[in-house]
């Protein structure tokens, strides 16, 4: 199997164009939707079964967005052969980004990130509780600036979700669909 992630801060997008490449057969998960892969830990690696309802700044800092490791590996073991869409972050994206071949970056800008965390009416209510929106302003340049030192391919996440996943199948890196 060979991996792409597509990553991005809250509101980027990732689980909306995960479901539009499934949409068109390609095999693509919402990394979020998985909670033995994404959960939050703290700054020793355990998992933190209860986030509190409405987390301060100095919780959030003091905890990550993290994926397990080895579950990521699983996961990418079981797609089987050919390409398989990953589609989310975490903080310890340093830890995991060897198991990518290729990486994408859903770049948005502050305003439409708050729209989007404004207008969301999905089960995620991140960006609306506590000091997430604030943790959230502070992050997403800090995110951006980082994915794109490591040379992920950056695409403009403010067009529409079917332009994102064009963008992203146009500039895959040659042989990735044949790969696996």
């Amino acid at each position: 199997m060979t991996a792409v992630e597509i990553a991005g801060c809250s509101a980027a997008g990732k689980s909306t164009v995960a479901a539009v490449l499934a949409g068109r057969g390609l095999r693509a998960i919402d990394a979020d939707a998985d909670p033995l892969l994404a959960r939050m830990t703290d700054r020793a690696g355990a998992v933190v079964p209860d986030t509190p309802a409405a987390p301060g700044l100095d919780w959030l800092a003091r905890h990550d967005w993290s994926w397990d490791t080895g579950r990521l590996d699983q996961v990418i073991a079981a797609a089987g052969p050919g390409l398989l869409f990953v589609c989310g972050g975490a903080d310890n994206q340093d830890a995991v980004a060897g198991r990518f071949a290729q990486v994408f970056l859903l770049e948005i800008d502050e305003p439409t990130m708050l729209a989007r965390l404004d207008a969301r009416r999905d089960q995620h209510d991140w960006g609306q509780i506590g000091d997430t929106r604030a943790f959230l302003i502070r992050k997403l340049p800090v995110l951006q600036a980082s994915l794109r030192a490591a040379g992920a391919t950056v695409v403009d996440a403010r067009q529409s979700p079917a332009q994102v996943a064009e963008a992203i199948l146009a500039r895959l890196r040659p042989g990735l669909f044949t790969a696996g």
